[in-house]
């Protein structure tokens, strides 16, 4: 019984390696053109000289891919800053003139926007404390004043704040454009280049 059932196996052990046989036998049969492998010109070069000229450029373009994403300006961290501070997005893109200007309206109509309301509470202070009708009336009106002043000038404060953000997003997408502008003159005009990878000398 049991030469039976060794003889069974060994045969269908035959049977399997013989049907693998017989599948791998026209690849073997096709080999491996390697002149065919090795042709530059179906990827685009006409020889090997521009092939080894797209493999530097391509080598080139990745080191100052890795220079602009050092020195470029994250665009989520850029608008977080407008938002804690306005006008500091600005500043982080160079654009100190316009970070200045939004920086001194956003003070200008937020202290405003505090002094009427300081004088709207003064007045609303002494509406609390009189007794007499005249009194009552007058300091009422005297609090309704200052106190409108103060919000028109804290909503005045609150477009220029959504300006500001808005602008930082086009003043960071402006600098890290011209900044790969500048990076691509920078390796132009320099025959030391300085990559991340270390100092190249340009001949």
């Amino acid at each position: 019984m049991r030469l039976v059932i060794k003889a069974t196996r060994a045969r269908i052990h035959f049977f399997c390696l013989l049907l693998a046989f017989s599948c791998l036998t026209p690849l073997f049969e096709q080999g491996f053109d390697i002149q065919a492998f090795s042709d530059s010109t179906k990827y685009g070069w006409s020889n090997y000289e521009s092939r080894f000229e797209y493999r530097d450029k391509l080598k080139s373009r990745q080191d100052l891919l890795q220079i602009y994403e050092l020195e470029a300006i994250p665009l989520r961290a850029n608008i977080v800053k407008s938002a804690i501070i306005p006008g500091w997005g600005q500043f982080a893109g160079k654009a100190s003139t316009k970070g200045t200007l939004i920086l001194s309206a956003e003070l200008v109509l937020i202290g405003t926007s505090l002094y009427f309301w300081d004088r709207a509470m003064s007045n609303y202070r002494l509406y609390e404390q009189a007794t007499q009708v005249e009194d009552i009336q007058y300091y009422y009106k005297e609090a309704q004043s200052p106190h409108q002043y103060s919000q028109i000038m804290l909503g005045f404060a609150a477009i220029v704040w959504v300006y500001n953000v808005f602008d930082a997003i086009q003043t960071t997408q402006m600098y890290n454009s011209n900044l790969w502008k500048e990076i691509v003159e920078r390796q132009k005009s320099n025959t030391i280049q300085v990559s991340p990878n270390g100092i190249e000398v340009r001949f």
